[in-house]
């Protein structure tokens, strides 16, 4: 039976943009998938997506669950149920944003999407928890015996003169992972909170560029099911 499709957006460390790509992924997938319901569901308890994008929502597209150590069980069945409800229709497509820290049990609705969107920038302080993070999911991935979610590395906020990515791929090398080109460090994205105008508001930039080009490969590669394909005939091989 044909399903909806959702993205979920993860790492256990705070600050390396999760909100944001996810905000901005929203503004990206509804301007490209007209036809489509485009929806949002904010897993974490501070709710920054859920903020930026209520005044862009139309009716239940987007929704505010926090799941956290303060929370009880009732709000993680409350996600799990609200998302198989969303895919049940094979016309959405979904995005979770969670908060920082281990994934808990929040991984089942992980495992439910087709890939896990990971930013990170290139400080080891960042880097670190999120190999963690990586070697975790990897491990149920395996445990389960499963090609999805694809692991989708995100290099964020990267200074435009970077080029040396060897710490990232180095660390990554023994692990399921698809490194993204990097998305440069941009002003304009980290003061958007107070009015936030979508990716209208990055045009004319090299990150715009870059955002639409991580957007496009998402589409055409992750959820077309291109990239399962990949793997699918190279572990054939």
């Amino acid at each position: 039976m044909e399903q909806g499709q959702s993205i979920f957006v993860g790492n256990i460390k705070g600050g390396v943009g999760k909100s944001t790509l996810t905000t901005l992924l929203f503004d990206y997938f509804q301007n490209k998938k007209g036809k489509m319901k485009v929806q949002m569901v904010d897993a974490d308890r501070q709710g920054t997506s859920f903020e930026l994008l209520e005044p862009m929502a139309m009716g239940d597209n987007i929704r505010h669950v926090p799941v956290s150590d303060r929370f009880d069980g009732l709000s993680l069945v409350t996600l799990d149920s609200i998302l198989r409800r969303m895919r049940a229709n094979p016309d959405t497509l979904t995005r979770v944003d969670t908060g920082a820290g281990w994934p808990g049990n929040v991984w089942q609705i992980a495992m439910m999407s087709e890939c896990i969107i990971i930013p990170t920038t290139l400080s080891w302080a960042d880097l670190r928890p999120t190999i963690e993070f990586v070697q975790e999911m990897d491990e149920r991935k395996e445990s389960l015996d499963t090609l999805s979610p694809h692991l989708i590395i995100v290099p964020n906020k990267v200074p435009p003169s970077q080029r040396d990515m060897s710490m990232l791929s180095d660390n990554l090398k023994d692990l399921n992972v698809v490194v993204s080109p990097p998305l440069s460090d941009l002003s304009v994205v980290r003061h958007m909170s107070a009015n936030f105008k979508g990716l209208e508001a990055a045009k004319g930039t090299r990150f715009y560029d870059e955002f639409i080009r991580l957007g496009d490969f998402i589409d055409e590669y992750v959820l077309s099911g291109r990239l399962s394909k990949m793997y699918d005939a190279g572990e054939r091989r």
